[in-house]
């Protein structure tokens, strides 16, 4: 469906006139008229009628409107998405956890203006799903997510395995299971989950983004299990402690990017700059649990 007949239709139904619409696209009205047929016939339905009083929508004209604007409205989005700004040879699309600013997205954007600072980067914020539909559709690149969704054309890898950890709020008053909030880390992890609590936890509330859960945890004085690259500067502070008795879980970070992406050299250095940060996030983890480990052992002993 041709947009600019969309924009015409849209501006009639906004003035009720071919002249009011034809001036403000700086069109002669005959070619108003002719966008406006063309439609019509694509449609099969007529969508304007003229009176005495000027132009208005018939009933199908109605009902296309919302579908017209929010057509147009998606197409400008796309053009924006995918526009590579003036001075740069591509441009790269990234989403990813919000958590994962401070360890991975951000020093990627360092490592990718170091190796390629002829490549814009966007960087977008969407559900999975979501994510890997506008990947399918080529609107993204590259999407870091916890619940890969198989989808024809998108490759997955394992970047990373994170540890999630439970951990409550300082001042939380009472058992840590009678103010808790359940994080959906998928199929696998309601299992282990409920093998580890049999009968112990009944989570009224629940939360599919990190973000919300953790800013529950804080705001509510709540517990969750949480990625401990997430929380670690929370217990440093003293505002979260872990609950020392609780197993951690080992969750998968997937990368997913296009087979056939439509730049490779960038986004070869672009999964380059990834993986490598990944593997220093992991060795922290790793450094971080072995000390805890240490620290608790120590206790013991004394």
């Amino acid at each position: 469906m041709n947009t600019e007949n969309l924009r015409s239709f849209l501006e009639v139904a906004a003035h009720g006139s071919f002249t009011i619409a034809a001036h403000r696209l700086n069109l002669a009205q005959s070619t108003v008229s002719a966008r406006i047929r063309g439609l019509e016939e694509q449609l099969g339905r007529k969508l304007f009628v003229r009176d005495s009083d000027g132009v208005t929508l018939t009933p199908a004209g109605r009902q296309f409107l919302p579908h017209a604007s929010t057509i147009t409205r998606t197409w400008e989005q796309s053009r924006q998405d995918i526009a590579v700004p003036d001075g740069y040879e591509t441009l790269l699309r990234l989403t990813a956890p919000a958590y994962l600013w401070d360890s991975i997205t951000s020093p990627w954007i360092s490592w990718m203006r170091a190796k390629r600072p002829n490549v814009a980067l966007r960087l977008e914020g969407s559900f999975p799903d979501l994510a890997i539909e506008q990947m399918a559709e080529g609107l993204l690149d590259i999407c870091i997510l916890h619940l890969p969704k198989p989808h024809p054309g998108i490759v997955y890898e394992t970047l990373a395995v994170d540890q999630v950890v439970l951990v409550q709020h300082a001042a939380q008053v009472g058992a840590w299971t009678e103010n808790y909030i359940l994080m959906d880390w998928g199929l696998e992890f309601r299992v282990e989950h409920d093998r580890a609590f049999a009968g112990r936890v009944k989570p009224a509330i629940s939360a599919g983004l990190v973000f919300i859960g953790l800013q529950h945890v804080l705001s509510q004085r709540a517990a969750a299990y949480l990625p401990l690259s997430a929380v670690s500067a929370h217990i440093e502070r003293g505002e979260l402690r872990r609950v020392g008795d609780a197993p951690a879980f080992q969750r998968p970070i997937y990368l997913a990017y296009p087979e056939n992406p439509a730049s490779s050299d960038a986004l070869d250095i672009a999964l380059t700059g990834l993986r490598t940060l990944a593997r220093n996030l992991s060795n922290d983890q790793a450094f971080a649990e072995s000390d805890r480990a240490f620290s608790m052992a120590g206790a013991a002993a004394s």
